[in-house]
This record gives structure tokens, C-alpha cells and sequence, in this order.
């Protein structure tokens, strides 16, 4: 007797002292004062990240944050490569996701072709869309020369001559004047500042990152040519500015024209197959003429490098002027191999830098790049130049995504629905108190503290887990305080029927915990069954619910067969009680 009753002593102590140890650091952040915390993360942001790591977390209805459902566009995919597109999708995801230090994300597949992705305590949402939607496909390909885009131009305006004819619109005499007369240059500031704003492979670094960049100075001095401007023997360089180097200056005014132009199909067909035309992504202020554009560039598809053999990726200070933040990358053999005989033999010619089907610098290539190794540079925030280095790192999504749904959730609206749940549960929890102690007094109390017990072995087993406590999870806790106490009801409803029969309060207690027993076992088994079908096949919500459940079925059964059992035996092992307080 005394043996087990040892043993349940040691077994109730070690889970109070292991509960608590686990919601210790929940408690001290929770009652941490706010300038306090903020100076924890401000001066020991470890300490801080290690506290907010042991803490129990909070979930997207709780914490805040975002919730996305994603839909995967497969249908340019080939049919052996629609197979695993959602699988691969999902692990980018989920790459870019961890390294973005949310704390406990929900990404999961639903349905054939959907992903749902929360984002518990986020605040930039624009960042997360950005980061997790952003295909990250980079792509190094040679500029064809001025004499090649004439060509292809001579070409469009012949096909458009023929298609249109006499059809064609005469261009005002005041613009023809404008555009064959003395052209205004984009001044010397506007080229220093595009590339000092623009994505390109820098110069030489003090980390060995070879050099690709001709700078914006040395472009200057290489001259630009107007183009003509003759409405119906040329109707396509109608619409062009200038010759800039080897790629066209458009106004902002013809773009949407010459876009329009560019997507027909007898105009594709002009196109030579390894070549396409594609816009610089930033504008281009005009310095004289007024105004601004874009740049054109004719692009090949049979000289290129592509970015899927990259090693690495990570931000760094930029050696030559610190303020500035440039992103390192390092590709593996493979990839160096390419870039080095990309690079060796166009050698004086211009590359187009792509980041996501978008040009982000033209820099020319001064030699050969053997080592693999270079900088992306530009006009970085810490953020920018973070994100781009994860979504390199991670890798390139396999197919274009879509955010089909889209909600965030308050911080206020959170704290909301903390308040609301804490103050249904302590109600909830007060108002079986009273009545346990009421109804069966002392032993009543007794039901209380175990029911308190079961209470912080469920916080502190999803704290020691490392789940995140939702609203349903709430939900979970106030439906265990339910049912925990029917196990004590079960119990000294049997006890009072033995001491009905005269037996002794001893023989009462044992006989009323042994009959209850499989009573107890049988009703929470069957709730734990249908809980863990719920955390199977559930999702986000639902399995918040299923798991403080299932942990809160395991804590009753626990307290109410041997925390209380084990109260009821110091209380009764000596034989003197003659009356049971129940």
C-alpha cells in the first residue's frame, strides 16, 4: 500500500514539476512588462528568439496574422511534369516560409491543385505575398548587337507596311519635327542613377565576386542614335525614340502600341526563333525631351545561363560603400562551368540580368568568369536584399502561382478573441467549482484541484510540444473542464453507493474507483478515437481542436485514476475517517 502509494506521489510530482518547467517561459513573457520585452529584443535578441521559442504559441485566430490559399497554374506544364508540380510547389514554399522566421506556419496541400498557407503574427502581408508567390527564376542572356534588332526592325516595318498600307495614320508635322531633329540624350545623372538603382553582377569585391559591370560613365561615352520617324514607309521605328546602344528607347506614350504590336502573330513570326524582344523593368526619365520610357532589348534564347545552379545566396554589405547591400551567390560546378563559357566567349557584348521574366540590369561582360562567384547589387533594403537571397536559396517555384483567397486577421481582433476565450473558460471553470463543492463538498474541492491539475498538463504539454493554441483549441480546453469533472462524477457517485451500503470509508473509496474504471476508460477512449480522426483528416482549426482534446482526454484520465485516487488514499489510509466529506 504504501509502495504505491510512493509511486503515484513520484509519478504526480514529476508531471506537476514537468508541466510547469514547460509553461514557465510562457509566464514570464506573458507577465514581462512591455518596455522590458522590448528591450529583451532589442539587446538580446537570442535570449528573446529562445524565450519566444519555448513559449507556448498562439495561432492565426489568436495571434494575428495572415491565411492564403494558393492555386498552382499547371497548364503549361508538360503531362509528366503536372504529376509532383503541387509537392515541389509545397517544399519551395515551405523553404522560403521557414527561412522567413514565421513561427509555427500551417503550408499544407488541399485538394489536387491548392495550397493553404497561415501565417500566424505576421504583419507585412505585401512582403509575404511577394516572398511566397515569386517564381525566382534567374536567367543571364546575351543582348543581340544594334546591326541584329535593325534587322528584325526593317523586318516589322515591312510586315506592317504590307498588312496596313495606305491605312496607316500620318504622325503631326510637330512630331515629326520632334523626333528628326536633334533628339534629346537621357542625361548623364539619369544613366549613373539606372545603374546604381538597377538589379546587376557587380564590379569587383573584396569577397572574389568576378566582374561583369561596364559602368554607367563608360556607357556614356559609347554615343546613341535617333531613329527616323517616316509614318508610312516605317510604321513599327515610327513608334521607337532612339537607339541607345544595342537596344531602343521608347516613350512612355507608345509602349502600350508597341506591346500590342509585339504580341501579333504575323509580328512573332518576324521575330527570328532564338531571339525575343523584352522591356527593362524601371523607367527612364527624359531629361530634354520631357517625359519618360523603357528600354527594349532583343534577347537570345539559344546564349544564356540560367540561375537553377546556384549554391547560394546570402546579403552582404557592399565592400565599396557600406551603406549598400548587395546579395552573394555561388553556383556549383555545373552552373560555374556554364557562366564561365557564357561569359568567355561574348566577351565585350551586353547581358540582360532576369529576375522573373523581368530585365534588371544590362551590364556588359569585361571577362571571363571561371569561379562561379559574383554579387547582385542594388539599392537594397535589408528586407529586399534578405527576401531575394531566400527565394534564390530556396529555388524557383515549378509552376506560376495564384492567391485565390486571401484574409488577415488583427492583432486587436486577437487579443479580442484571447479575452473572450479566457473569460468563457475561467467562467466556465468557476461556475463547476461551485458547484462541485456544493453539491459534494470537501471531495468536491478535491475534483477542483484535479481539474486545475488537468489544466496545466494540458497547456504545458502543447507548450512542450511546440503547438500552436487556436481558438478551437480554447474550445478543446473548455470541453476537457467538462469532462474531466464527469470522471469525478462517475467516481463519487460509486462511492456514495458503497457508503450507502454501510461499508467502510476505506473499502467505499476502493471499491467506487474500481467500479467507475471502466466506465471512465470506455467514454474518453471512444472521444480520443473520434479526436485523432479529427487530427488525421482535419485541417488548420480543426485539428487545433483535435489536439488540445486528445491531450486533455489523456490529462483527465490521468488525474482523475491517480491524482485524485492518490489524495483519497492520504486521506483515508489511516482509518480513522469515519465519514467522507462527499
Amino acid at each position: 500500500m504504501k509502495k504505491n502509494l510512493r509511486a503515484k506521489l513520484i509519478i504526480v510530482f514529476l508531471v506537476m514539476v514537468g508541466a510547469l518547467y514547460f509553461l514557465y517561459p510562457t509566464f514570464r513573457l506573458v507577465t514581462m512588462p512591455e518596455g522590458e520585452r522590448e528591450k529583451l529584443r532589442t539587446e538580446n535578441p537570442k535570449k528573446f528568439d529562445k524565450l519566444m521559442e519555448k513559449s507556448l504559441k498562439l495561432g492565426l485566430d489568436l495571434k494575428g496574422g495572415m491565411h492564403l490559399v494558393l492555386e498552382v497554374d499547371d497548364s503549361e506544364l508538360k503531362e509528366e511534369e503536372r504529376k509532383d508540380v503541387v509537392d515541389r510547389a509545397l517544399e519551395v514554399i515551405r523553404n522560403r516560409v521557414d527561412q522567413f522566421g514565421v513561427s509555427e506556419p500551417v503550408i499544407q496541400k488541399e485538394g489536387r491543385n491548392r495550397i493553404i498557407v497561415q501565417l500566424p503574427g505576421l504583419q507585412d502581408a505585401e512582403r509575404a505575398k511577394r516572398l511566397i508567390g515569386q517564381t525566382a527564376m534567374l536567367e543571364w542572356r546575351l543582348v543581340r548587337e544594334q546591326k541584329e534588332v535593325a534587322a528584325v526592325i526593317k523586318r516589322l516595318d515591312e510586315i506592317l507596311k504590307r498588312e496596313q498600307g495606305d491605312s496607316l495614320v500620318e504622325v503631326s508635322e510637330e512630331s515629326a519635327m520632334d523626333t528628326t531633329g536633334m533628339i534629346p540624350d537621357v542625361s548623364e545623372g539619369t544613366k549613373e542613377e539606372l545603374q546604381d538603382t538597377a538589379l546587376a553582377v557587380a564590379g569587383t569585391h573584396e569577397d572574389g565576386g568576378d566582374s561583369l559591370l561596364l559602368s554607367g560613365k563608360d556607357q556614356a561615352d559609347l554615343g546613341n542614335i535617333p531613329l527616323e520617324t517616316i509614318s508610312k514607309d516605317k510604321p513599327f521605328t515610327s513608334l521607337l525614340f532612339r537607339f541607345y546602344r544595342d537596344w531602343i528607347l521608347v516613350k512612355e506614350e507608345n509602349i502600350p502600341r508597341v506591346r500590342a504590336l509585339l504580341s501579333q502573330l504575323e509580328i512573332m513570326k518576324a521575330i527570328p526563333g532564338d531571339s525575343d524582344f523584352m522591356w527593362f523593368d524601371e523607367w527612364v526619365p527624359l531629361s530634354q525631351a520631357g517625359g519618360r520610357g523603357k528600354f527594349l532589348f532583343l534577347l537570345a534564347n539559344d546564349e544564356m545561363v540560367s540561375g537553377k545552379n546556384l549554391n547560394n545566396a546570402t546579403p552582404r554589405p557592399d565592400p565599396q560603400s557600406p551603406q549598400k547591400l548587395l546579395v552573394g551567390f555561388d553556383f556549383n560546378r555545373t552552373g560555374a562551368r556554364h557562366l564561365a563559357s557564357f561569359t568567355g566567349k561574348n566577351v565585350g557584348r551586353f547581358t540582360a540580368i532576369i529576375l522573373d521574366g523581368k530585365i534588371k540590369s544590362y551590364p556588359i561582360i569585361k571577362g571571363k568568369i571561371p569561379s562561379g562567384r559574383g554579387v547582385i547589387e542594388g539599392n537594397f533594403t535589408d528586407a529586399e536584399a534578405m527576401d531575394l537571397s531566400i527565394v534564390l536559396r530556396a529555388g524557383s517555384l515549378p509552376a506560376a502561382m495564384e492567391i485565390i483567397e486571401e484574409r488577415s486577421v488583427g492583432p486587436s481582433l486577437g487579443r479580442d478573441s484571447i479575452r473572450m476565450g479566457l473569460r468563457a473558460g475561467l467562467l466556465g471553470f468557476a461556475i463547476v467549482v461551485i458547484f462541485m463543492i456544493v453539491y459534494y463538498k470537501l471531495s468536491g474541492l478535491i475534483a477542483s484541484i484535479t481539474l486545475m491539475f488537468n489544466v496545466i498538463i494540458i497547456f504545458g504539454f502543447l507548450a512542450y510540444l511546440g503547438a500552436a493554441l487556436t481558438l478551437p483549441g480554447l474550445a478543446g480546453v473548455i470541453l476537457t473542464i467538462g469532462m474531466a469533472i464527469d470522471a469525478n462524477v462517475l467516481i463519487f457517485e460509486r462511492i456514495r453507493e458503497e457508503l450507502n451500503k454501510n461499508k467502510t470509508v476505506r473499502s467505499s473509496v476502493d471499491a467506487g474507483y474500481a467500479k467507475a474504471f471502466t466506465t471512465i476508460v470506455d467514454a474518453n477512449l471512444t472521444t480520443l478515437i473520434t479526436a485523432f480522426v479529427l487530427w488525421q483528416f482535419g485541417t488548420g482549426p480543426v485539428k487545433g481542436f483535435a489536439t488540445t482534446l486528445s491531450i486533455g482526454i489523456l490529462g483527465s484520465i490521468f488525474t482523475a485514476l491517480v491524482f485524485s485516487r492518490m489524495v483519497f488514499d492520504f486521506w483515508t489510509r489511516s482509518g480513522k475517517v469515519q465519514k467522507l466529506s462527499i
